[in-house]
């Protein structure tokens, strides 16, 4: 009878710690490919790394911020829109069922001297199961430059008394 109880005690036991082993096993290695595409398109980007950055991107790539619209060339190594890092958020759109983007929570884009941050969606199409960047779509707001002046500070004790309003 003890002999029975200590089989469904140790059998028991492994059952609860082989579990978590074999699902644990089954959880991929790591993002999956149209979010490792996209981040690979963003962070190579944002960094002008052209060389990786035609890897994950198409020829030209459309950037659209609010009612813009600008182009971006890997292998000419040209964009007339920048991207600052960083950006949040990466999450798959699809379509039918049909993977077609990665959407953007929040990132910032720069065209000359105007800096536009908010949401966005890059654009992917799948290529002999590989995708890449075919275009990014940004409706964000305008970013005004913070005023560098400061708020004039009260003039210490010692001002004062130098100036004679303060009596000793």
């Amino acid at each position: 009878m003890r002999m029975g109880r200590a089989a469904i005690f140790v059998s028991l036991a492994l059952s609860i710690c082989v579990a978590p082993l074999a699902a644990h096993a089954q959880q991929p290695a790591g993002p999956p490919p149209q979010i490792q595409a996209a981040q690979t398109f963003l962070m190579t980007w944002g960094s002008q790394k052209w060389d990786e950055l035609k890897a994950v991107a198409a020829d030209t790539v459309t950037v659209k911020v609010g009612p813009g619209t600008y182009t971006l060339q890997p292998a000419a190594q040209k964009s007339d829109v920048q991207l600052t890092l960083p950006f949040r958020g990466l999450s798959t759109v699809r379509t039918d069922g049909k993977i077609t983007g990665v959407k953007v929570d929040q990132m910032a884009l720069k065209m000359g001297d105007k800096e536009m941050r908010g949401p966005g969606m890059v654009d992917l199409k799948e290529e002999n199961g590989a995708f890449r960047v075919s275009g990014v779509s940004a409706t964000s707001t305008p970013q005004y430059p913070r005023s560098r002046r400061r708020a004039p500070r009260p003039p210490s004790l010692f001002d004062r008394v130098a100036r004679g309003r303060v009596c000793l």
